[in-house]
């Protein structure tokens, strides 16, 4: 397993820590341990930032070819840490731990601020996805244009492969008609040799009889 692989890993396991504490655990501790609870999450939501950053490092140093999905992944885990630490600032105003001397107005305000916040957190996960949809269809783009440049060159080979072939049956063919025609004369050379010592034959057969 790689480095950003366990980092995932870690960083999944505090989640689910964290979640668990504000989830159940805040919600049913008395007012006195409220406190503890808060720095047992505050502790671990340390250690994801920790194995966010180790994320980050990876990234950094992976090759061309798989730094594209590493990022990707890493964007979607800080989209996660970020989406806790709005849960844990929300769990602090509600049980009052560090808020105590804000007013009412002041509160919803605050609340209202952590609320844009997550969208706005939220349209940038957004716009990383898409960036990293086009990252990877500008990729597809790539490869599918190197496919076309090396089938056209394919075909040209082929092209040139049958120019050549069709020089080669050209000239055999031009070597055959030619074997052909000394063929003939050949022929017509010997019938004529013959039909001379025909007619000799019988001039001399004329000539002893007569």
């Amino acid at each position: 397993m790689s480095g950003f692989d366990n980092a995932v890993e870690d960083f999944t396991e505090l989640k689910k820590a964290i979640e668990n504490l504000v989830n159940t655990k805040l919600p049913r501790a008395q007012k006195e341990n409220k406190k503890l609870v808060f720095n047992d999450i505050h502790r671990r939501l340390d250690a994801a930032e920790v194995a966010l950053k180790e994320m980050q490092r990876e990234v950094d140093k992976a090759l061309p070819a798989e730094r594209p999905k590493l990022s990707y992944k890493y964007r979607a885990v800080q989209s996660d840490y970020n989406s806790l630490v709005r849960q844990v600032g929300l769990a602090k105003q509600q049980n009052s731990l560090s808020s105590d001397h804000w007013n009412q107005p002041e509160q919803k305000t605050r609340t209202q601020v952590l609320r844009n916040q997550g969208a706005i957190e939220r349209t940038g996960a957004a716009l990383t996805r898409t960036e990293q949809l086009a990252v990877e269809t500008e990729n597809i783009g790539n490869d599918v244009t190197n496919e076309l440049y090396n089938q056209r060159e394919a075909l040209y080979r082929t092209r040139d492969m049958l120019d050549e072939t069709d020089g080669a049956l050209d000239k055999s063919r031009r070597t055959l008609l030619h074997m052909a025609q000394r063929a003939i004369t050949n022929k017509i050379a010997l019938i004529s040799i013959i039909v001379i010592e025909v007619c000799i034959l019988a001039g001399v057969i004329y000539w002893k009889f007569s």
